[in-house]
């Protein structure tokens, strides 16, 4: 299962990944006028009146690569979303694509699936000593098999439910605890598509603020499934320590450039392989920088790249042990 950093676009936009509770608009209006400190006092039992609701389309590119494959070797993975936002409410919803072994020389691919996402968050606080969330959501995956001859059929549905509530506490005015764990609920052709019907998936840890524009976040990751009953099938765990660095510059004019490199490193993480009935341990190395940056008129954009090392334990006598793996992250944001 790829695990990755999610460029800050979609992070952003909605609070399904880590921090939510404590982040900031990158478009966030520096001035001291702010629309709250200009809407006019009501006279008698006249109403404000309501808040209206933000909007944030975007797009994404994201690719994943190993070395030594030649040209078949390749993930592409384009998202198109859209994110409302009113008060204690956020609403998500997001089309996304995977295309496995793609060859950009021929521009084909050996199988895919489409992907549909709708969330839902609730922020029921959000204050200077503690913040609690909770979001409810659904995935519909649609897998397409053109060069599987044991597929019976070409395609299989399968559908993901999530509960995923997130949290941050204030432990001194520089240091907080915050995180998200979530649990997914897999249904239908599970069998067929490589699913298990359980997994667990959470991140949390410590964030210390040095000053406003830095700060170090160090995080245990978990990431765990299985199957209800004794079947081992496609059973995996993967551990990790995650340390990040998030930066801020001012280099445009459009305001402050958010750099955040970024370390992982596995603590235990295994597969199990149903054709040798025993699990594979793997040790994962991944060095990283995201880079977000908002732009005039409402716009944003962010960048990232990652370099992953994956050294693989008690595999096949035939398999590569080791292997060098590459991200990359493009993104673009409107907001109004």
């Amino acid at each position: 299962m790829k695990i990755k950093v999610a460029a800050a676009l979609i992070c952003g936009a909605f609070c399904s990944s880590a921090f939510s509770a404590e982040s900031e608009s990158i478009n966030k209006n520096e001035d001291h006028n702010t629309p709250e400190m200009l809407t006019p006092v009501p006279i008698g039992n006249a109403a404000l009146p309501s808040e209206p609701w933000k909007i944030q389309i975007g797009a994404m590119q994201e690719t994943e690569n190993t070395e030594g494959q030649g040209d078949k070797d390749g993930a592409y993975e384009p998202t198109v979303f859209i994110n409302f936002s009113k008060g204690k409410w956020n609403l998500y919803g997001a089309f996304y694509q995977e295309d496995h072994n793609v060859d950009y020389s021929e521009d084909t691919r050996s199988d895919w699936f489409n992907q549909i996402e709708f969330d839902a968050h609730y922020q029921f606080v959000d204050n200077a000593d503690y913040a609690l969330g909770l979001m409810l959501g659904f995935r519909n995956y649609q897998w397409q098999y053109n060069d599987d001859k044991k597929k019976d059929d070409k395609s299989y549905h399968t559908q993901r439910y999530t509960i995923q509530p997130d949290w941050s506490v204030s432990l001194s005015p520089a240091l907080k605890f915050n995180g998200w764990m979530a649990l997914y609920n897999y249904y239908n052709n599970m069998d067929n598509n490589g699913y298990l019907n359980k997994e667990f998936e959470g991140e949390t840890g410590l964030k210390y603020s040095f000053t406003d524009d830095i700060a170090v976040q160090v995080n245990y990751y978990l990431d765990r499934g299985w199957n209800t009953g004794d079947s081992q099938r496609g059973e995996f765990s993967k551990q990790e320590a995650r340390v990040y660095l998030p930066l801020s510059v001012d280099l445009f004019a459009s305001g402050k450039t958010v750099l955040t490199p970024y370390v992982r490193r596995t603590l235990d993480t295994y597969y199990y392989n149903d054709d040798r009935g025993e699990r594979e341990g793997e040790t994962d190395t991944r060095f990283g920088l995201l880079i977000n940056q908002p732009l005039p008129n409402g716009f944003a954009i962010s960048l990232e790249y990652a370099y992953e090392l994956q050294l693989h334990d008690n595999t096949d006598a035939s398999a590569n042990a080791k292997t060098k793996f590459h991200y990359t992250g493009v993104g673009v944001t409107y907001s109004f």
